[in-house]
């Protein structure tokens, strides 16, 4: 399966060791009773450490699911881990979740309350039109994909290239004058296949590991971000 995470900025940047000291043994649990055994179900930090610039762990979610089963559903616990980087880069202070937009989202709101008792403290990070323009016209050939919103043709919500259209300058061109760059998937220098977002959703379709596309993310895509 693709590795997906996606890149937030705190609005109140809060120095790492805080940050660390307020998910230090975070647990936020309760108890449910399914056949006739207790379950503990909630959220945890696990596996929290403290680097020069980088607070990393572990989210675990524990949640029921049902489960159909020779005629009935059957309620079954199952926790599900995420890992997670605060960042501090010059005064600014970002965060990474490693999963799929829906999720992450949903995570970044339950740090905000953490981190600030309340939502709305963690945003979306982003990643300009312009910048993605340029990345792709860095070189062309290198782009697979190309999405466009904000289409001015009425009752056209998005325009795409694929395949050599891609690399054709006059086609893109004519794309840009009606939309603006929402996703590019192109292959970077290490020869890997990503997909990036304007609201930085950040796709691997290689096969890499964990530890590398993280770097990958922290060390390169964040030089992205507005």
């Amino acid at each position: 399966m693709p590795l997906v995470c996606k890149i937030f900025k705190l609005n109140k940047p809060l120095e790492l060791n805080l940050i660390a000291e307020k998910l230090h043994e975070f647990t936020q649990t309760y108890t449910e009773r399914i056949n006739s055994k207790e379950v503990e179900l909630g959220y945890r930090v696990r596996e929290l450490s403290l680097r020069e610039d980088i607070v990393e762990g572990v989210f675990e979610d524990s949640f029921l699911i049902e489960v159909y089963y020779r005629g009935e559903f059957n309620k079954v616990p199952v926790s599900r881990d995420t890992r997670f980087f605060f960042i501090k880069r010059e005064n600014d202070i970002y965060l990474v979740i490693g999963d799929k937009k829906f999720r992450a989202n949903r995570l970044a709101n339950i740090f905000s309350e953490i981190l600030f008792a309340k939502r709305g403290e963690i945003i979306e990070a982003q990643i300009s039109h312009e910048t993605l323009k340029a990345l792709h016209e860095s070189n062309p050939s290198s782009s697979k994909v190309i999405f466009f919103d904000n289409v001015v043709i009425p009752n056209v919500e998005k325009l795409a290239l694929y395949g050599p259209g891609v690399a054709d300058a006059s086609l893109y061109s004519e794309y840009l004058k009606y939309g603006k760059i929402w996703y590019v998937v192109f292959t970077v220098k290490k020869g890997w296949v990503v997909g990036i977002t304007r609201n930085c959703v950040i796709t691997s379709f290689s096969r890499v590991s964990e530890e590398d596309f993280y770097s990958f993310v922290i060390n390169e895509v964040l030089n992205l971000v507005e």
